[in-house]
């Protein structure tokens, strides 16, 4: 029972993360420049996502990464970050993708935290059994 809930734990700490990841990318979608040290630049923020790995012994790990094509371009010549074509950076970020991400998310969060009710209760009632 305990590789069962520790399996569930393991995917509701990715559903966790994928949701923090999808919020993130949301919140700085239109960021075209960022902090470093106090200092602002004109690179704009690059989006993450999670990838999972699914583990030997049950359970999954979760990594953060950044995706593959962070940033687009766009015509906006008044930009103070402007290029010399008029051309600006932005974050490649889909929010109808991150929203979806976020919803499956959630349904995983809740999938795996009633594989945990679950499995309590069919230990409690082998505890039942044997008392």
């Amino acid at each position: 029972m305990s590789t069962a809930i520790g399996s569930a734990l393991s995917g509701l700490s990715a559903a966790s993360k994928r949701i923090e990841v999808a919020s993130s990318n949301l919140a700085n979608q239109s960021s075209t420049s960022t902090q470093i040290g106090g200092v602002t630049t004109n690179k704009p923020y690059i989006p993450k996502d999670v990838v999972q790995v699914s583990l030997g012994a049950g359970g999954i790990r979760s990594d953060i990464r950044d995706v593959s094509t962070p940033t687009v371009k766009y015509y906006d010549p008044e930009s103070p970050q402007a290029d010399s074509e008029g051309l600006i950076e932005t974050p490649n970020v889909d929010q109808a993708e991150e929203l979806v991400k976020m919803q499956i998310a959630s349904y995983d969060y809740k999938a795996n935290l009633k594989s945990i009710k679950i499995a309590d209760r069919m230990a409690q009632n082998l505890l039942d059994m044997l008392s």
